[in-house]
């Protein structure tokens, strides 16, 4: 299961990197969001190192494309 949930907020997060629709890009951003976040809660409290930080630079891009978005 692990191996699942990990895949799957990255291919969220591809998802919403490569949307091209404005009227999609929303609700993409925010799927992604919501996965990563439940990944970080599942992940223990020291984490996985590499899978942390990919985890918050992730979600600071997201941030950052919902906050610049030109639709």
């Amino acid at each position: 299961m692990q191996a699942t949930q990990d895949s799957l907020w990255r291919q969220f997060y591809r998802d919403a990197l490569f949307e091209l629709d404005p009227e999609l890009l929303q609700s993409k951003l925010q799927i992604a969001t919501k996965a990563i976040e439940r990944r970080l809660s599942e992940l223990p409290a020291h984490g996985v190192a590499r899978e942390v930080l990919e985890l918050t630079d992730a979600k600071r891009i997201l941030g950052y494309l919902r906050n610049n978005e030109q639709g």
